[in-house]
């Protein structure tokens, strides 16, 4: 298929190109090239220059499910070439220089940057009739943040992002022609500003939503029948009865994306970027693991494996079998377009034959017009974030279910449902085989394979550390507890505290927090040794034990069951004394939670 997709990149010619615009004359400046593309015969071909109005990045995203679009910087017509330019200066020593202390960024931070930043920024300041940013003052600083705070409402991230070129226009201002007079944060820092310096203790902000566990059954169920019937609809493809673009086939590959993403806590451009036999299996010291292989480009680990349950490596089979036809029809377009010797779009063309390489041996494909100056012409391509943004949302309403499905909730989800299963709460059924492996230690899971992604593993952690929060929170708030230690939480419930939230991480991240199924065990070391796990009327009175709301309905079935022994008149003297016991015992729980009348009398 010649040349490696790789090869088409003119790396030799950009290492040529100045790192910084300082000083330079304006023709010399303008002239300095952004992006190229070589061909098949060494030739390069440059895609965009610092001068141009459109800063062309498409051959450097690695990433699988970026769409065309999104590769571009558009600069804004509307705004003062002060403005413009002073914004290309800083973006472009960012990306060839890297800020202090750190490597230069992908392509896609810069392209993040001038769209989500930099124009925003400029746009608002024309509107204020600012033309140049030496003319900005801290007033317009300050309502510039309020702004971009009430619009980002509680995402403290995205308004980290929005405010980021102000950073940049200080940093590198011996860049710009018209510098900052004064750091815009003045003694405080961008960090701060956007609010994520309040979050190191506890992160609530515009948090990724977890999907909610009646939701997760619904779409799980929905996919499970889709991809029991995926065989037949396959064969009808084959015997050409469906076409490429059938919508029963497209359910198919939706299903197939939910489920790799729920039970294997990749990210989307992780999922997307999977590869026809990228999977294994396993068996070590008896136990069996299921990996699968794909390309982490956030950090740039590179190649990285994630654990995934046998049920994904059966999706990920007939995902094979889907992708076959699309893999196939992408190496024709590859070699029509290999073929063509019409010097006109060129460079269009090369760059469609790298993306198309990397493209050959996906699994998630589709047909799309993207990219295509003909636009009434169908191609193959990788899914994109968009497309699979519009997958889950159409996934999530024929399942029969109103909540707004994203991919991006996965990851956390998957983090979460873990925790609930490691922490003993009901974990979801479609994801047991996961959780075979919840006896082993976090240390000994990722020992078991150096190449999985470390990151996931600081996601369930950072999980665990906000679900132990939550629950301490709950038990300072104002509900009814019972159990020994239940019961002093209540009383210290009165002390003013001067950082509730300091106090919740602190505590959280050395109190030992287990679940016994019908309450909470905190023992450290010394304890009843396990035996209230069996015998649940051991933590009524226990100083280890908290019972709150959430086990409720353990109780009520307890006491009702112990009352029904009761009743029976020939079960012996030690089995009636045991219940009338148990009864008093279930009888104090459901009094302290509040489910029976204070002046309630407990009788047999």
């Amino acid at each position: 298929m010649g040349a490696n997709a790789n090869e088409f990149k003119a790396y030799d010619l950009l290492a040529t190109q100045p790192v910084s615009v300082k000083d330079l004359p304006e023709r010399e400046r303008a002239g300095i090239v952004v992006s190229a593309v070589t061909d098949m015969n060494g030739r390069n071909h440059t895609l965009s220059t610092f001068g141009d109005a459109v800063w062309d990045f498409r051959p450097y995203f690695e990433q699988s499910n970026v769409a065309d679009g999104q590769k571009y910087i558009p600069w804004p017509e509307d705004c003062t070439n002060h403005l413009v330019n002073d914004c290309k200066a800083v973006l472009y020593a960012w990306y060839k220089r890297g800020l202090p202390g750190s490597k230069p960024p992908v392509a896609m931070g810069i392209c993040q940057a001038a769209i989500a930043s930099a124009i925003p920024l400029m746009r608002w300041l024309m509107s204020l009739n600012v033309h140049r940013f030496d003319q900005m003052k801290p007033i317009h600083v300050a309502n510039y943040v309020h702004h971009i705070k009430v619009r980002l409402v509680r995402n403290a991230h995205s308004v980290y992002d929005s405010l980021r070129i102000m950073d940049f226009l200080w940093i590198f201002r011996d860049e710009t022609s018209f510098p900052l007079a004064d750091c815009p944060w003045g003694t405080s820092s961008l960090w701060r500003i956007s609010g994520l310096g309040k979050q190191a203790g506890r992160n609530e902000v515009g948090k990724t939503p977890i999907i909610p566990t009646d939701v997760q059954a619904q779409v799980f169920n929905y996919c499970e029948q889709i991809l029991a019937s995926a065989p037949d609809i396959l064969n009808q493809r084959d015997v050409e009865q469906l076409g490429l673009r059938n919508p029963a086939l497209i359910a198919i590959r939706d299903a197939a994306l939910y489920v790799l993403s729920i039970t294997s806590g990749m990210r989307n451009e992780e999922v997307i970027g999977v590869e026809l036999g990228s999977w294994r299996s396993e068996r070590r010291d008896g136990v069996e693991y299921h990996w699968v292989a794909t390309t982490e480009h956030k950090t740039g680990k590179g190649k990285v494996e994630f654990l995934i349950p046998e049920l994904t490596i059966r999706v990920l089979e007939l995902m094979s079998c889907y992708a076959q036809p699309l893999q196939e029809q992408l190496v024709r377009e590859i070699e029509d377009m290999e073929h063509q010797t019409d010097p006109h779009g060129l460079t269009d063309r090369l760059l469609q034959i790298a993306k198309a390489k990397r493209n050959t041996k996906k699994l998630f494909l589709c047909t799309s017009i993207s990219g295509q100056r003909e636009s009434t012409r169908y191609h193959v391509d990788a899914l994109t974030n968009g497309g699979a943004k519009v997958a889950f949302r159409r996934l999530a309403k024929a399942a029969g279910t109103s909540w707004l499905l994203s991919p991006h909730q996965c990851r956390r989800t998957y983090a979460r449902t873990i925790v609930e299963s490691r922490m003993g709460r009901a974990s979801l059924v479609f994801l047991k085989w996961q959780f075979k492996h919840s006896s082993m230690s976090m240390t000994q899971l990722y020992a078991s394979n150096p190449m999985q992604d470390a990151s996931l593993f600081d996601e369930v952690l950072a999980e665990m550390a906000d679900f132990k929060m939550d629950l301490i929170e709950s038990w300072l708030g104002d509900q009814p507890l019972s159990g020994g230690a239940g019961r002093a939480i209540q009383r210290v419930r009165a002390i003013t505290l001067a950082s509730r939230h300091a106090l919740l991480a602190e505590t959280a991240s050395y109190v030992h927090i287990r679940a016994t199924g019908h309450g909470w065990c905190l023992a450290q070391e010394r304890g009843c040794g396990g035996a209230g796990l069996y015998e649940a009327s051991r933590c009524v009175d226990c100083r280890n034990a908290v019972i709150d709301e959430s086990f409720a309905d353990v109780w009520q079935d307890l006491y009702q069951q112990q009352r029904e022994l009761l009743a029976i008149d020939d079960a012996g003297p030690a089995v009636r004394q045991r219940a009338e016991r148990d009864v008093r015992w279930a009888h104090q729980v459901m009094k302290d939670l509040g489910l029976l009348a204070e002046s309630s009398k407990f009788t047999t």
